[in-house]
């Protein structure tokens, strides 16, 4: 646990990164059943809604707020951990399950604005999280 403390800014985007991989991996097995489906504009909206956005909310806070608590994360690391995110998402990008037949922009570009929507909210998890375990330290 020594080892993880110290590299918690390599841990914490490595973590996300793998568990983002895998909700690709399951949004594109999901998608082959539900293809044939039509399903009501309104039940498909709160499906989206639900699904792509509650569960990438889930994967930063979650693990933004177990690397706070149990791996001693500051901010500052979190900041350090944003280029090496991004750089996974590069890398990523190469792969056959993530490339669109026609992409709506360049991946280095596509990389910045996940990094960039990821990066915002860990930084306010952070925060959240660093003042709460600041105040119950206190106690």
């Amino acid at each position: 646990m020594k080892h993880l403390k110290k590299l918690n800014f390599v841990v914490l985007p490595l973590a996300i990164w793998a568990i983002t991989v895998i909700y690709v991996l399951l949004n594109k097995f999901i998608g082959t059943f539900t293809q044939n489906m039509e399903p009501s504009p309104v039940i498909l909206t709160i499906l989206v809604l639900i699904f792509n956005l509650g569960l990438q909310l889930l994967i930063i806070c979650a693990s933004t707020i177990y690397a706070v608590k149990k791996l001693d994360l500051t901010l500052k690391r979190v900041v350090i951990s944003l280029p090496i995110l991004y750089l996974l998402f590069v890398f990523t990008d190469k792969w056959s399950f993530f490339s669109a037949q026609y992409p709506a922009m360049p991946s280095w570009k596509a990389s910045i604005f996940i990094t960039v929507q990821y990066g915002i909210v860990m930084l306010i998890t952070t925060l959240i999280a660093c003042r709460k375990k600041c105040a119950s330290d206190q106690k």
